[in-house]
């Protein structure tokens, strides 16, 4: 759609047009021309009505947007205004695949996250990708995702469906080992980012936070007692982190409007039939959950499913289990894992085998029914190297606009240029 507009040609009269009528000398007026001159134009007639421009910009791509602020102030106006943004069909939700593969173009092959974008026809689109030799990444959340570099302490929040990419405030420490952590509080509509050092002082591990588009710097917390390697999720207000091993598995969490972590043992009964004692932490239908897949390899495969109600009283309350068997066509296809969830609760099962078409699987747990949710192809552009990825993520999103989030400027401290952390 890009290529087809010139907005040159939408926001002002050719050059030769404007001296003619500014230039006749059988007329004084610079509005319009006699004609004598044979340019007879009304320049008036000329500008741009404001419901076409709202329609033009309507339809051009997020990433385009971003772009054309720069045309005029009207334009500017229009797109950052809260209510065109609900309007624009790229403000609608979906579905965001996300996995490591390896950068086909770079000798060696590098790692780089992918991130495709479910379309309503049922493709899949390449929005971006990242080299993780480069940047080390959170989860991505409403289509936001903070690429972070520990050695020169820079951190960048970046759009991946609008490509707006800003630089974030550096931490008041400079840690060379550290892992950042993204969430959103929805009450509050409030994103915050979590800054866990890997490095211990004291048996402790420091902690940093910092609220886009409220704080102008980050701000010191009570420190985390666990060294978190893995990576979140954000459940309403709150980051999840499952930590394996012997003897205990445990759930780490972190309050983003308390700002306070909490852990939550597993109880022995939980881990009595899981031998690895690993779980996938998940969310579904809007809670805590942990999955595990049993002997998805044979014919007796098994989903057993740990929900976690904290309105109950009492450890033994807390984690339902549900037992499901997997149907025949399930157990053929090798071993599934969950990979996301959505919004009405469904649970997405996928191979992290890559191959096109990718086939992913759902399972309702209201109607005990599994169905084959989606088989899209890849790209043909996007050549896919690893047959195995270490990493497979289908996450729902409603598309958040970076001028919409960061309400202070001071909570920005520059932006950068589009090509740099992000590769299309």
């Amino acid at each position: 759609m890009d290529q087809l507009i010139d907005v040159k040609e939408l926001s002002s009269p050719p050059p030769s047009e404007a001296v003619a009528s500014t230039n006749c000398k059988s007329c004084k007026s610079r509005s319009s021309c006699c004609g004598d001159c044979g340019r007879g134009v009304n320049l008036e007639h000329r500008r741009i009505h404001d419901d076409i421009v709202m329609e033009v910009l309507h339809r051009l791509p997020a990433k385009s947007l971003t772009r054309f602020k720069c045309v005029s102030k009207l334009w500017n106006s229009i797109i950052s205004d809260s209510g065109f943004m609900k309007a624009h069909p790229s403000n609608s939700d979906g579905l965001l695949v996300t996995f490591t593969d390896i950068d086909a173009t770079s000798q060696p092959g590098q790692p780089v996250e992918r991130f495709l974008r479910l379309l309503s026809d049922r493709t899949l689109h390449h929005q971006a990708s990242v080299l993780l030799t480069e940047y080390s990444i959170t989860q991505t959340i409403n289509g936001l995702v903070c690429l972070y570099v520990n050695t020169d302490n820079i951190i960048f929040l970046c759009n991946i469906f609008t490509h707006e990419i800003l630089k974030l405030p550096s931490p008041r420490f400079d840690t060379r080992r550290a892992k950042y952590y993204f969430g959103y509080d929805l009450n509050n509509d409030l994103y915050k980012l979590l800054k866990i050092s890997s490095e211990r002082v004291h048996d402790i591990y420091p902690c940093e936070i910092l609220t886009l588009g409220i704080d102008s710097s980050w701000r010191i917390i009570p420190p985390a007692t666990l060294d978190l390697k893995t990576h979140s999720i954000c459940i309403d207000g709150v980051l999840y982190w499952g930590r394996n091993g012997h003897p205990k598995y445990m759930v780490v969490s972190f309050d983003l409007m308390k700002e306070m972590f909490l852990v939550k043992p597993i109880p022995d009964y939980m881990t009595e039939t899981n031998q690895w004692n690993r779980f996938h932490v998940i969310e579904l239908g809007g809670r805590l959950a942990l999955v595990q897949v049993e002997a998805c390899l044979f014919n007796d495969g098994k989903l057993i499913l740990w929900e976690f109600d904290d309105d109950q009283v009492g450890e033994m309350e807390m984690w339902t289990k549900h037992i499901v068997e997997l149907p025949t066509e399930l157990c053929e296809q090798g071993c599934l894992f969950p990979v996301g969830s959505l919004p009405m609760g469904e649970l997405l099962l996928a191979d992290y085998r890559i191959k096109s078409p990718m086939t992913v699987y759902s399972y309702d747990r209201a109607k005990g029914k599994f169905e084959k949710f989606l088989m899209a192809k890849f790209p043909s552009s996007l050549a896919l190297v690893c047959k195995e990825v270490p990493r497979l993520q289908i996450t729902y999103h409603k598309v958040a606009w970076l001028h919409h989030i960061i309400k202070c400027s001071n909570s920005v401290s520059s932006s950068v240029p589009l090509s740099d952390p992000l590769h299309i």
